[in-house]
Parts: C-alpha cells; structure tokens; sequence
C-alpha cells in the first residue's frame, strides 16, 4: 500500500495585482489555520511591483522612489527590496505546518531545493549559495524568497505559511538595475529565458514547480487548476 500524503490544491491565477494576491493570501491563510480548506499552492505572476518586507529599503534604491516606474509596497514577509513583474513565476504556498511547525529556515530550504530541482529539469545547474537565501546560477541570482509563517486563526489555530518565491523564467531584468535586489550589492540577477537562450510559456514551468514542490514537502497536489479559488470575498 502506498504512502498518503495531505493533499494540496494548485491553482494557477495568471497575472494578478499583487496587492489582490496579497489580500487572497491573507484569507487563505485563516481559512487554512481554522481547517476550512486544505493546503493550497498559489502559481501566478505579477503586474511590474517593487515589494520590500519590514526593513526599511531606502538605501537599497538606485532611482528615487518616484522613478522607478512601477509601485513600491511594503509587507508582511521577510526579506529586503525585489521586483516583481510579467515573465516571472510567483509561488504562495498557504500550507499548514502544524500546532509545532518546523523551523522557517528548514521550510525557505525546502523552497530553494523545489526550485533547484525545477531547474535541474530544464537542464539548468543551479545551487545555494552559503549565508544568503535564495537559488543562485554562478553568481547570479535566478530566484529570490521571502516567506511569511503566521497563526491567522489565533491561538486556536496552526501556523500557516504564506508569500514564498520568485523564479525568474523570462522577465525584463531591467527592472532589477533600479534597485539592489534583495540588499545583496555584489551578486547580479539572471533568468531561466537568459540561460537557455530561450523563453519557456509560464504555465509550464509551474507545473513542474507544483509537481517538485510535491515531492520536496510531501503533499499530494493536484494537477494544476486554473479555475479561480474558492473563497469568501470577492477578489478574483
């Protein structure tokens, strides 16, 4: 008899303001923590949005704040300025981790090894690079992480992840020039569409993130679903 693992749903939302992402989340987030829903694996990507998390991000910008050409939003995860932008695979994992989750170290590295291998299927040699988080080509890096885990249903309820990763497929790294990504200042930024000499459809490369994300955390996830989420307001 085969092993059981919980099941998680994925879905895939195209291209979603990140502000509408972020409220999703947070929903998804009590849901999970209360047992209302099961775990739920986000795929989407972003309108162009500089994010940054509780630090403060000023002299991680290149431009004035003004001329960065897109909007800069702080919030609730870890982690200093990035881009978000079309071209770029967004994954929010609102998993739950239980009344004693295992450390948030232990789950960003369970991320960055969802992405390795991810790329490893593309014929991509990519790897971690020591004291930073992330996933790393050489010294460039392909894919950032920033990662909230909370208790949204109160002391009642589990913790529960949210935000998560960003893996560069075929994004305009222009963006990235405006700002130093992720505060690290010697280390450039690449992308999958930059590597291969060739650009991937979005949808594809998730669901191969959703079937490695399945095997590095144990869940049984579904086939990708692009069908809008269920849920309790109306935001997508």
């Amino acid at each position: 008899m085969s092993e059981r693992y919980p099941p998680c749903t994925a879905r895939w939302l195209g291209r979603v303001d990140y502000e509408e992402a972020w409220a999703l989340q947070r929903e998804l987030a009590v849901r999970r923590a209360t047992g209302e829903i099961e775990d739920t694996l986000l795929l989407l990507e972003h309108p162009p949005v500089y994010t940054t998390g509780r630090r403060t991000c000023a002299d991680l910008l290149l431009v004035p704040a003004e001329a960065l050409g897109a909007p800069l939003l702080e919030v609730d995860r870890g982690g200093d300025v990035t881009f978000h932008g079309p071209g770029q695979l967004i994954a929010y994992p609102i998993i739950g981790l239980g009344a004693r989750p295992r450390g948030v170290q232990a789950y960003v590295r369970g991320l960055e090894e969802t992405i390795i291998r991810t790329l490893t299927g593309y014929g991509i040699e990519a790897e971690r690079a020591q004291g930073l988080t992330g996933v790393w080509i050489g010294r460039d890096k392909v894919a950032a992480i920033g990662v909230r885990v909370s208790r949204p249903g109160g002391a009642a309820g589990g913790w529960v992840s949210s935000h998560g990763l960003a893996l560069n497929v075929s994004v305009d790294l222009a963006w990235f020039e405006r700002i130093v990504p992720c505060g690290i200042a010697d280390h450039g930024v690449t992308s999958m569409e930059r590597v291969l000499g060739l650009s991937l459809p979005l949808m594809q490369v998730a669901e191969r993130l959703a079937c490695q994300f399945a095997a590095v955390f144990g869940r049984d996830v579904t086939p990708l679903d692009a069908s809008p989420v269920p849920q309790q307001t109306s935001l997508i």
